[in-house]
């Protein structure tokens, strides 16, 4: 699994662009569930299918609020899975180990 910070949408673009299973955490400072989803992937990452997907870690204070809406974006932590830079699944708030796996398992089948 590759974590990649976001700074920008054309880094954001391009890395949904590239085709990819990519997971998308929408995050802010000060969120006690966006900690917690970090913990959850510390545990994927251990994952037999971690390998299978790249996640691109975008902060609010970083990219802005638009950035957010734009994506529909209303609460953080925000867990979105692209493929072939469609979105295929959507997750809200503290998300456990299990369903970020069960997401990209799906995205096998």
């Amino acid at each position: 699994m590759t974590s990649i910070e976001i700074k920008t949408m054309e880094e954001f673009e391009q890395h949904i662009a590239a085709g990819e299973l990519v997971y998308v955490d929408y995050w802010k400072d000060n969120c006690p569930n966006c900690k917690m989803l970090d913990l959850s992937f510390q545990e994927f990452k251990n994952s037999s299918i971690a390998d299978k997907v790249k996640v691109l870690k975008v902060k609010l204070e970083e990219v802005g609020e638009n950035f957010f809406f734009d994506r529909n974006v209303r609460q953080t932590p925000t867990l979105v899975l692209y493929k072939g830079g469609e979105e295929v699944s959507r997750l809200n708030g503290f998300i456990p180990p299990e369903h970020i796996e069960e997401a990209v398992v799906a995205q096998e089948a």
